[in-house]
């Protein structure tokens, strides 16, 4: 293993980037339900790396939001495990993945018209212009679309699933093999994304006078978060290559490939 720097994972992240187009891919055998989620997972997660180029030429090392980074981090990670989900049964769970936006449809607009009864007058007023204008003319559709799919998306007991699949992120990970990530990296990322202690933490700096609170990044934030983007990427171009044929796994692992980097010895 080699040490690389924070630059050098900031290049690998690059790298990745532009390894990472779209042009040229052809439907996959598992029919363009199966190839159009994998393109948008892809660029998601190629738009997700350039938001992070950006804000680091944007404030530089010193200042990068290293906290923001993380956040962005997290959702290539959940890109990552849905895509190597999804491939273990193609066609079946990338049509049911595109199904459930029939169930998230029901479920806000019923969330609108129930709280058009908040007794806060803001909230009330604004929840039913929304209804009446972009709920109401809908609503037998979305009503229709939702009978048509509701039994996929419960148990036997006709209890609502937790999730498109009916399986949590933790147990979607162990089945494609990423638990190892899900356990130590995820869990570490989700700090930042629910506002745990550690979030707060990042901002504190202890001196012998007291506590000041600072927004300066610190470097070991800045270099895990390009380490983690580079990680999460790499994996989901690896697969992705591997699906559609666009790039070999050789290519991108050249993404990482720093010759000067063999001569350095990790301190201990």
């Amino acid at each position: 293993m080699h040490l690389l720097t924070t630059d050098e994972h900031r290049q690998v992240v690059d790298r990745l980037v532009k390894l990472a187009t779209p042009e040229g891919v052809k439907p996959h055998p598992a029919g363009m339900e199966y190839t159009s989620l994998m393109v948008c997972f892809l660029l998601h997660s190629r738009g997700s790396a350039e938001s992070l180029l950006a804000l680091h030429a944007r404030f530089g090392e010193e200042w990068f939001p290293a906290t923001t980074g993380y956040v962005i981090v997290r959702s290539l990670f959940e890109v990552d495990v849905l895509a190597h989900f999804i491939s273990r049964d193609r066609e079946a769970r990338s049509k049911r993945y595109i199904a459930y936006e029939h169930v998230l449809n029901k479920r806000m607009m019923d969330a609108v018209a129930r709280h058009r009864a908040s007794p806060d007058p803001s909230w009330a007023d604004g929840l039913k212009f929304i209804y009446d204008h972009e709920y109401a003319p809908r609503q037998a559709k979305i009503d229709s679309e939702y009978a048509r799919v509701r039994a996929r998306f419960e148990d036997a007991k006709g209890k609502p699933l937790r999730s498109w699949s009916g399986k949590s992120i933790r147990e979607m990970a162990v089945e494609v093999d990423h638990a190892e990530a899900y356990d130590v990296f995820y869990a570490a990322l989700s700090s930042f994304t629910h506002a745990s202690v550690n979030l707060a933490n990042r901002f504190l700096r202890l001196k012998p006078d007291g506590i000041s609170w600072t927004q300066r990044a610190d470097e070991f934030d800045v270099a895990s978060v390009f380490r983690y983007g580079a990680i999460f990427l790499t994996c989901l171009l690896e697969h992705f290559g591997a699906e559609f044929g666009t790039w070999t796994s050789p290519e991108v692992q050249n993404c990482w490939r720093f010759p000067e980097a063999a001569s350095r010895k990790v301190k201990r």
